[in-house]
């Protein structure tokens, strides 16, 4: 295939650990394991960021989320932009967003022939905005009554679900000839998780409001999560991945009845993952860039490949551009930081063959020591997490002299501090942190960017992705 085509699907807050090709043992995602047994599964995935305004430019601009004046407005005008690299080289693009964050006011339908935005049509029941409404939706008796009289009480969707997103995306797909690029962004196990459709019987609705309730006033003021909560929050977040991994399916079979299949690669990440109490909070926080939520799934589903490939080095989601251009034909735009990840599976493919090959020897040149950066920004606030696949050495503006190190073979799970073992190692890691936040000052841009004018809809839809207080 000179230009393949292909799809980049996006799943926020899709943990690793919850797919059965990154080990999980209940069959949730045998669609995303059908694209793994089919590609190329990278083990040690690690996201530029811990949530979505500061990962996203680093996916699909290929540049630390802390340049150009940071990653809390829109995309600044002098990031590149490889997707328009890939619309000038005779692709037909498109993307399709779910989350308010990455959408056309936050500038990612830059370089897209075509981009929509889908946003639900819908409003919380009035009660939501009166005094003691909350309280009174919490109350299984509250809907009963509002069920018979044929009211809707069920908290309203604030993204639209896979099936709409797959159903928009295919549509679009039907009246293009390759080759193409279409970006998919899935948000269904993103909090709140609730597929709202479901929420008939006045029991269960009144259990979302009370999850709703619940979760924000653990986030936000610290209420305690029971284990029981827990197990229940991780349930409702497993069944919408089992939803989301089954309307992936439906887009797959499309791609297979078309006839496109052949011709696609199919690219699947996530922006970050969850934490699940790991380090005693629930969500994706900001300033948390441990591993639930900086590892995550990358795979790579290769037209024509038989046999399943497996990079066991660690990459970064800052080098997803660069290999997609790579895979496109298309010569890189000045300005990514990032490197076509190409050569590893190329060398592991050589490796199952049982070829040796010394040009690719000389192209894996680095990999070895290939440092991943992650960030939360902002203006005065700004922790880099640098992590090699050894180690993780995090570094806080706020405690500058306090940074931490955690030995990730000894200590997975990131429990112990051993900077006071291994002080030559941490100094070798904070040159990377000295490195970018000079890169930081480099490209700030001399006049604050502009914000986006989101208007109040928007920010009632941050508000229940609980990004607004």
């Amino acid at each position: 295939m000179s230009k393949p085509n292909i799809i980049l699907l996006t799943i926020d807050t899709l943990r690793a650990d919850r797919l059965g090709c990154y080990g999980c043992e209940r069959p949730l995602t045998p669609n995303l394991d059908r694209l793994a047994q089919q590609g190329v599964r990278f083990t040690q995935a690690i996201t530029g960021g811990s949530w979505t305004q500061a990962a996203f430019p680093v996916m699909m601009s290929s540049t630390y989320a802390s340049m150009y004046g940071g990653c809390l407005g829109a995309l600044a005008g002098e990031r590149p932009s490889p997707i328009q690299t890939i619309s000038d080289n005779g692709y037909a693009a498109a993307g399709f967003s779910t989350s308010p964050l990455v959408s056309r006011a936050y500038g990612y339908h830059r370089g897209f022939r075509h981009f929509v935005d889908l946003v639900p049509d819908e409003k919380d029941p009035p009660l939501r905005g009166r005094k003691g409404g909350q309280r009174l939706l919490r109350a299984p008796a509250i809907h009963a009554i509002a069920k018979f009289f044929g009211r809707q009480t069920r908290p309203a969707k604030i993204y639209a679900t896979a099936a709409e997103l797959t159903d928009t995306a295919c549509r679009w797909l039907d009246g293009i000839d390759a080759p193409f690029f279409a970006w998919l962004h899935y948000m269904d196990v993103h909090w709140p998780y609730h597929r709202e459709e479901l929420l008939t019987e006045p029991a269960d609705i009144a259990q979302a409001w009370r999850d709703l309730a619940h979760l924000h006033n653990a986030n936000w003021y610290g209420a305690a999560i029971t284990p029981q909560q827990r197990d229940h929050y991780i349930q409702l977040y497993e069944d919408a991945l089992v939803y989301a991994d089954a309307q992936i399916g439906r887009l797959l079979d499309y791609l297979e009845q078309s006839g496109k299949l052949d011709d696609t690669i199919i690219v699947v990440a996530a922006d970050h993952g969850e934490e699940f109490l790991e380090h005693g909070r629930w969500g994706h926080w900001e300033d948390n860039l441990h591993d639930e939520i900086l590892k995550v799934p990358l795979i790579l589903r290769l037209p024509g490949q038989n046999e399943p490939i497996i990079v066991e080095k660690q990459v970064r989601l800052l080098d997803l551009m660069p290999t997609l251009l790579d895979l496109c034909g298309c010569d890189a735009p000045d300005g990514l930081e990032g490197t076509s990840l190409r050569p590893l599976w190329e060398q592991e493919l050589s490796f199952l063959r049982r070829q040796e090959s010394k040009q690719m020897d000389t192209r894996l040149r680095g990999y070895d020591s290939l440092v991943s950066i992650s960030e939360m920004w902002r203006e005065a606030w700004h922790i880099i997490a640098v992590r090699t696949e050894s180690f993780k050495y995090i570094w806080d503006s706020k405690q500058p002299d306090q940074p931490l190190l955690f030995d990730l073979q000894a200590d997975p799970g990131e429990t112990r501090n051993v900077l006071a073992d291994h002080a030559d190692i941490a100094a070798a890691l904070h040159v990377h942190v000295d490195a970018r936040r000079q890169q930081m000052m480099a490209t700030k841009p001399e006049e604050t960017a502009v914000q986006p004018d989101l208007g109040p809809d928007v920010m009632e839809r941050l508000r229940g992705l609980g990004y607004v207080e």
